[in-house]
């Protein structure tokens, strides 16, 4: 059976590599990366609005980190275009006739799913990964990289393998969001036939509930309210604060892990009974 789906899951990637839509994305979350990166060196107001202060010095750590929060926040280009590459990638087959032929060959409806998902998965690593080489390279050409030390007293309070490690983890917590966004798309692609609408219809839902993070009630339990959380917690480590990783970062794992499991049960039972004409 784990045969099949990494066979499977080879074949889709294969299928995603011959697809110029998969490299017109890549190229869309860079040039905004670019630009997010262009606009925070143009405009040091927009920067200081991050830190809370006006006219401190940036570090590349926390350069890096806008750029992504730029390119993963709730409303980024990264999340949206992901939500979009997802929200097609089961209705595309379903559209084209493709499926009922794949479905005609001795291959488990559960297997072609769990293929699409960890193809998905390596989209989304891929994705991250080069956002990650573009805002370290700037943070590390425009601002530096090494120790983080208090300017009056030289005093180092943040090492470069701390912060390098708080690096790390918040780009883990970006490959989470970005994937529990792929999942939701991934749900709608099962349930919606056509393309073009499942995309749409993947859009249309995400900024409702996108918005309800802004209410109290909600938030705690909404996966788009800690999209920002990695990037957000490592701009206040670059400061001279005391910022723990718990709990927001346990809440986080917890609502992310939770949120993307319903969505693929829910894609594996609906697909596992859909009539596929």
């Amino acid at each position: 059976m784990l045969n099949r789906i990494f066979t499977l899951t080879h074949a889709e990637l294969y299928k995603m590599s011959r697809q110029k839509y998969s490299y017109l994305l890549v190229i869309f979350i860079v040039i905004n990366a670019l630009m997010v990166g262009l606009g925070s060196r143009i405009f040091p107001a927009i920067m200081a609005a991050f830190r809370g202060t006006e006219g401190v010095v940036f570090d590349g750590y926390t350069f890096a980190s806008i750029i992504e929060s730029g390119t993963f926040g709730s409303a980024g280009a990264g999340t949206i275009c992901m939500l979009a590459f997802a929200g097609s990638i089961m209705a595309s087959e379903t559209d084209s006739g493709t499926l009922k032929n794949l479905l005609t060959r001795p291959i488990r409806r559960g297997e072609l799913l769990a293929g699409k998902a960890l193809a998905l998965l390596v989209y989304c690593l891929v994705i991250v990964g080069i956002m990650t080489a573009i805002s370290v390279s700037a943070g590390a050409i425009f601002y530096g990289m090494g120790d983080l030390a208090i300017p009056e007293t030289g005093e180092v309070y943040r090492t470069h393998a701390e912060m390098l490690g708080n690096l790390a983890v918040s780009n883990l917590m970006n490959i989470f969001s970005i994937y529990t966004v792929g999942c939701m798309g991934l749900l709608l692609s099962v349930i919606i036939n056509n393309a073009g609408w499942a995309v749409i219809t993947s859009l249309v839902i995400y900024f409702p509930v996108a918005f309800l993070k802004n209410f109290d009630t909600f938030s705690p339990w909404i996966f788009t309210a800690y999209m920002d959380l990695g990037q957000n917690i490592l701009r206040e480590m670059a400061v001279v604060k005391a910022k723990t990783w718990s709990p927001d970062i346990l809440s986080f794992f917890a609502v992310n892990i939770s949120t993307m499991s319903v969505f693929l049960l829910l894609a594996f039972l609906i697909f596992k009974k859909k009539e596929i004409y």
